[in-house]
């Protein structure tokens, strides 16, 4: 499986919040995988997600191992550019799909979340998508996001993933630790000299 590696320091400095990150498709990352058997893996830490849909069937498959138990995980559609008052003929779209394993058979597996269906008539409408988790939910999570026409922007907002605040504190060293070093080459001096 294709895992995404980023430059973490950064996007952390960015994201303003302790543990959290948002992943950019093409910023950190190439685009996103479409290919089911390889899905783009997202590390832990990246609680935002912005991607989008270029083209007839474009297609991002994208993993997570979240956190167990219940949780949100939010998806919202919009379109690259505002839809003028006169652009009749916008139209953009695609399905959302999400399974709990790795997909096994084919790019159209899964429950289906939700439509989006944007044109010229429906600009004004809110294209937010919820998969609500429940406490049995063990931690693997695959969202299939099926771009089938047009071109839209999404963003993904996937709290579960972010790193946890409660993370083990570092163990500090001994106060006299810190002078290790300095009695050691101390010592090192000594013994030169003594050898003279």
């Amino acid at each position: 499986m294709r895992v995404i590696c980023l430059a973490m320091a950064a996007a952390m400095l960015s994201a303003g919040a302790v543990g959290a990150a948002t992943l950019k498709e093409g910023f950190g990352a190439d685009e996103f995988s479409g290919d089911w058997k390889k899905p783009t893996m997202i590390a832990a830490g990246v609680d935002g997600i912005s991607g989008s849909w270029g083209s007839h069937n474009d297609y991002d498959i994208l993993g997570f191992r979240l956190k167990g138990g219940a949780q949100t995980v939010t998806l919202t559609f919009s379109p690259k550019a505002p839809i003028g008052d006169r652009d009749w003929s916008f139209s953009a779209g695609g399905e959302i799909h999400y399974q709990t394993f790795a997909p096994r058979y084919g790019i159209w597996e899964g429950m289906k979340i939700g439509k989006v269906d944007m044109t010229h008539a429906t600009r004004g409408n809110d294209f937010t998508y919820t998969l609500s988790l429940d406490e049995k939910f063990d931690g693997l999570l695959y969202l299939s996001l099926y771009g089938t026409h047009g071109s839209l922007n999404y963003n993904i907002s996937v709290p579960g993933n972010a790193l946890s605040e409660a993370q083990p504190a570092p163990v500090p060293l001994p106060a006299g630790a810190a002078l290790l070093p300095a009695g050691l080459a101390a010592m090192a001096l000594l013994r030169r000299r003594r050898k003279r």
